[in-house]
């Protein structure tokens, strides 16, 4: 009785251990199916077959839900199939129905596929659709929304009586792959189901997100490809009136070339950053400096293989670089191991930028990577290196490093360091760690808010999901750091943090976070709250926030409000309102977005952003993202800071130009 007692206690880690790295069998398929979105049972019996996807966190198959998934390829490219159970199909969302649409609030499968069969997060290309055959790719490093740089891959589905189905073809060309032969690729897929906040894995990576618990996609053999070295080119020109500047035009051409397997070229010159709208930074206060996310498409094409220093410095922040006259930049693998990039951008008389990468990794234990970043203006030079280092000590501890070093030519020489050891256990993770930056570290382009301190920080997380109940999914995390002053020795910071987060299904999300941090002679204490109904859909719901304390003795209080609605006849909607009190004075910020789908490729958007007495709105109309001439019509300026009177028309036409 005993031993039946502890078999039957050990099958569900059992069943776990089985749902992970789990293998697929290459098969080639002649012919291959028709890419329609109509899983037919005849034409796809010759492919591998698989099913029993399991929840993220407790790693067993939830009721009704069951996912099968088909598999295959051919000279020209990958094919797959997923046919998606589900207990009441009428409750399927499906609301996007655009190509690079957002599908978060849809129902939606996602195929990662690693050519290279690398654990490294990097190099996987993911590829969803939603039920309703809207899509989205994200190419291993980042790739340009223009469908031309993308290249084309097909697919469609359809909701049926018994849940919905998916086709997808791949294109070998549109992919970084390795040389031509048998390879074994690393390949995942991922459901999601809202509603019921569900995370489904074919293969799961376990409660540690352990990466080589990824998938196999096993003997595939890689064709000769022979791919005509073609310089894709997208000459552009704005035409404008402006009540300050009168009537310009401004013309310029970005470019992408492919050489060989897995580097990629862009060039570009004299683009037009002014039309890119940018982030908006809150007006919350903080001590240190904060950075706006890059929007730029040249700068975030290839972004992942230009990421250096950590999460507490950033080597290289594109951010920094405000207006560019030519710039160049090569990005890929070289080999299934290893990557390199390369970027230099200069404005003619006034300032250059260049900026190196090398990383290699050793399976999903070990990897280092070397970069380097220039700065060179008009008064000041300045020199930055890095170096990073990650090894995984057991599955589940690891350990990280990383140097740095600076040589300015106004600030002189500087240096950082830092050493951290975290360890995994089911939904659990802690970690400590010690760091030092020199007061004259200063990456000129890149970021590091705090300077001149050295100490020790701490770190615990902790995560659970739950597949049936009111509660789908609670969070706690604690931080703590003591630093002192590299200079005098004396009181840099010391904080302590912690964070709790409860999401409801079919209900709110509730989070609670407190900070209290101590600096040389004044100290901040804050609480937030932040309530989000519901917690499962994320293009329709509402946020209400409320922040209170004290900042170096001062009372300090931030109230904020959010709405966002999709609505089904093409109309998005949102808006953000803040109020910050502080020191006896008011601040608010306040952003309204709106956008109307003329059709998939056409629509109307328009962004007003109030600063107290400030304003600023701008509309604007495109006709893009297909193949072809684009054109886009801006009123306003996306970016001022005040209302521009301007009215600028912006045409690209793209064209290919064949070099052998």
């Amino acid at each position: 009785m005993r031993r039946l007692l502890l078999s039957l206690a050990c099958l569900p880690l059992l069943h776990a251990s089985a749902q992970r790295a789990r293998e697929l069998p290459a098969v080639r398929l002649d012919p291959p199916p028709t890419i329609d979105g109509v899983v037919e049972a005849e034409e796809w019996s010759s492919a591998a077959r698989s099913e029993d996807f399991v929840d993220r966190f407790s790693e067993r198959p939830i009721e009704g839900f069951n996912t099968v998934v088909y598999s295959g390829y051919t000279e020209e490219g990958a094919y797959f199939a997923i046919v998606a159970f589900d207990p009441n199909p009428a409750l399927i969302r499906a609301t996007e129905y655009r190509r690079e649409g957002n599908v978060s609030g849809d129902d939606w499968l996602s195929l990662q596929l690693n050519p290279f069969g690398t654990f490294e997060g990097g190099d996987a290309n993911i590829f969803i659709v939603n039920p309703r055959g809207a899509t989205q790719a994200h190419f291993a490093g980042g790739r340009a929304a223009k469908r031309e740089w993308q290249g084309e891959w097909a697919a469609l589905a359809r909701v049926t009586e018994q849940g919905w189905e998916a086709e997808i073809f791949i294109p070998w060309r549109i992919l970084r792959v390795p040389e031509e032969g048998t390879h074994t690729m690393t390949l995942n897929f991922e459901r999601r189901v809202p509603r019921a906040q569900l995370e489904l894995h074919w293969s799961s990576l376990g409660p540690e997100r352990l990466s080589e618990n990824t998938g196999r996609w096993v003997g595939v053999e890689i064709p000769h490809i022979h791919q005509p070295r073609i310089l894709q080119l997208l000459p552009f020109i704005v035409a404008g009136v402006d009540d300050d500047k009168g009537t310009s035009i401004h013309s310029g051409v970005d470019g992408r070339m492919q050489f060989g397997r897995g580097l990629t070229g862009l060039l570009t010159i004299n683009p037009d950053f002014e039309n890119v709208e940018n982030a908006v930074v809150g007006i919350d206060f903080s001590r240190f400096e904060r950075l706006a996310d890059e929007t730029r498409p040249f700068f975030t094409e290839g972004e992942d293989f230009f990421r250096f220093g950590g999460m507490s410095v950033r080597m290289f922040a594109p951010q920094r670089i405000e207006q560019i006259d030519t710039g160049l930049k090569a990005f890929g693998k070289i080999g299934a191991e290893s990557s390199i990039s390369a970027l230099l951008t200069q404005r003619f008389g006034r300032e250059k930028a260049a900026v190196l990468r090398y990383q290699r990794v050793w399976g999903a234990n070990a990897e280092v990577t070397f970069g380097y970043v220039l700065s060179d203006d008009e008064d000041i030079t300045n020199h930055a290196f890095g170096v990073d280092g990650r090894y995984r000590l057991s599955e589940q501890w690891s350990l990280d490093g990383r140097l740095g070093a600076t040589e300015d030519s106004d600030e002189g020489s500087g240096y950082r360091s830092d050493v951290s050891v975290s360890y995994r256990s089911g939904a659990m993770t802690v970690g400590a760690g010690w760091q030092r930056i020199d007061p004259q570290f200063l990456p000129r382009l890149g970021f590091a808010p705090r300077r001149g301190f050295q100490g020790g920080e701490a770190f615990g997380f902790y995560r659970r999901s739950y597949d049936s109940g009111a509660l789908a999914e609670v969070e706690a995390n604690l931080f703590a750091n003591s630093r002192s002053d590299v200079e005098t020795g004396g009181l840099y910071e010391k904080s302590v943090s912690a964070g709790f987060e409860a999401s409801f299904r079919k209900g709110p999300r509730v989070e609670v976070r407190h900070n209290n941090s101590t600096f040389p002679d004044l100290a901040d204490i804050r609480t937030n709250v932040e309530l989000r109904y519901p917690s499962d859909d994320p293009i329709r719901n509402g946020e209400l926030e409320y922040t209170f304390g004290t900042i170096g003795g001062e009372r300090y209080e931030e109230v904020g409000a959010s709405a966002r609605w999709r609505f089904l006849w093409g109309l998005s909607a949102s808006a953000s309102l803040q109020f910050v009190s502080f020191e006896g004075e008011r601040e608010a910020q306040h952003v309204i977005n709106l956008t109307y789908e003329l059709s998939e490729f056409q629509s109307v958007s328009a962004r007003a952003i109030f600063r107290d007495d400030q304003w600023n709105v701008y509309a604007a109309y495109r006709l893009s993202g297909d193949f072809g001439p684009e054109y886009f019509v801006i009123i306003g300026d996306p970016n001022a800071r005040t209302f521009r009177s301007r009215v600028a028309l912006k045409v690209v036409v793209p064209f290919d130009l064949i070099l052998d």
